[in-house]
């Protein structure tokens, strides 16, 4: 038997499996992940190495498992970690190529208006 948050036995959908993650972090993570170094993600982003580190731990949190394996002032991905990575890697690029050809499809659709002076208008041939 499966309960939701309001402890209501066989619930269909249990609110914390359907909810995702902050897509700040999820970037943060994807960055860290990327670099395998809070500091070079933190440098990448334009944040700084506590709010890579923070956004790092609150996934963490949120998902239940470690992401990342932290010794010596350094850290290092988990199998979770690795896995995470792959696919939030290609959600984003996913999401930078949909952006890209609509970016790209309303630049050709754009139209230019000028406006004049009708009597400028009237010697247009002559220019």
């Amino acid at each position: 038997m499966i309960s939701d948050s309001n402890g209501e036995l066989d619930s269909p959908l249990d609110v914390n499996q359907t909810r995702l993650p902050s897509l700040l972090a999820l970037r943060c993570f994807e960055t860290a992940a990327r670099f395998e170094n809070f500091t070079r993600a933190a440098e990448a982003l334009n944040l700084t190495h506590g709010a890579i580190s923070r956004a790092v731990r609150m996934l963490e949190d949120d998902l239940g498992v470690a992401l990342f394996e932290r010794r010596r002032r350094r850290v290092f991905l988990t199998q979770a970690g690795r896995s995470l990575a792959q696919a939030v890697h290609e959600g984003l690029a996913v999401i930078q190529r949909a952006t890209s050809e609509l970016r790209a499809s309303a630049r050709q659709k754009r139209r230019w208006v000028v406006s004049c002076e009708p009597t400028l208008l009237m010697r247009w041939p002559d220019f």
